[in-house]
């Protein structure tokens, strides 16, 4: 019997929908009858039934969600007793849209704190991310992806980190004052990890262009080298451009793009390590963005 198995017989309780309860603990629903599976072979006896399209709790399953929930807070209470004692440890998940500029500006912050280890991992994307700290895998994490609601998890709203078009200095676009999808028709656009999410939403945006050609890098780096060294125009957030680059690429903005949400935030372990270390990593990094690109 572990923890997942729990919440995914409590959330099926409480929603009375396999469904929904995948929705919540943000999974998949045979993920979530998996675990109800294998929870019913441990305990011995079924604990939902199924009458028409509804979905009902057996007599045992009853009994056992006063269990289930106490079972739980323990072994909430047990994690933060082998906090207090393990050494110092801080995993920091980065989705792949931050310059170095960024990340180095955030291990200056730890660093400051002292007496602290520190692993900084980069996610695909936000929603592995955002599955790697419901999991217990990592203690703070920068998102552009709301989190759903946990119990021993905080989450805060940083700030926008808009898209924007990045273009070689010399480029002819930079002499039109402003720029609309039309003036990408014939260029080159550069991407990175396209089969994220992310940039679906984007594509959906350059449907129509014509005589396009694509170029895609492995990481926010080697766009900004790509686009320094002229091979083409990139779409990247901006907060992936470092700040040595500022004159060395012009950045622009093209309403259809811009306008893709792509917020910052941060989710951190309610634990008191985690959130005092939180607080001056949040700080830090407000004020690295209003100084760079302000």
């Amino acid at each position: 019997m572990n923890e997942n198995q729990l919440q995914s017989f409590l959330k099926v309780a409480e929603h009375r929908s396999y469904s929904k309860a995948a929705e919540a603990l943000n999974v998949t629903q045979p993920t979530i009858t998996s675990r109800i599976k294998s929870l019913e072979n441990i305990l011995g006896c079924k604990l939902f039934k199924r009458i028409g399209h509804e979905i009902y709790l057996t007599e045992e399953a009853n009994i056992f969600v006063d269990y289930a929930k106490n079972i739980s807070i323990y072994m909430n209470h047990s994690k933060e007793i082998v906090n207090m004692v393990k050494e110092p440890t801080i995993k920091v998940g980065l989705s792949p849209s931050y310059s170095y500029s960024f990340i180095v500006e955030l291990l200056k912050t730890i660093k400051s704190v002292g007496e602290i280890d520190i692993q900084v991992i980069e996610g695909h994307d936000s929603v592995i991310l955002n599955e790697m700290i419901l999991a217990g895998e990592v203690d703070l994490i920068f998102t552009r992806e709301v989190l759903p609601a946990s119990h021993d998890i905080i989450s805060e709203y940083l700030f926008d980190n808009p898209l924007v078009i990045v273009i070689p200095t010399n480029h002819p676009l930079n002499k039109k004052q402003h720029l609309c999808l039309d003036d990408l028709n014939d260029e080159t656009i550069i991407s990175f990890r396209r089969n994220s999410l992310f940039w679906e939403l984007i594509d959906q945006e350059l449907i129509g262009l014509q005589n396009i050609n694509r170029v895609e890098v492995e990481n926010n780096v080697m766009l900004i080298q790509a686009v320094v060294n002229e091979i083409g125009i990139g779409i990247t957030p901006k907060l992936t451009i470092d700040k040595k680059h500022k004159h060395r690429v012009k950045i622009r903005e093209i309403k259809e793009i811009s306008k893709i949400p792509n917020n910052v935030y941060v989710h951190y372990r309610k634990n008191s390590r985690t959130r005092n270390l939180a607080k001056k990593i949040i700080y830090s990094i407000i004020n690295f963005k209003y100084t760079t690109f302000s």
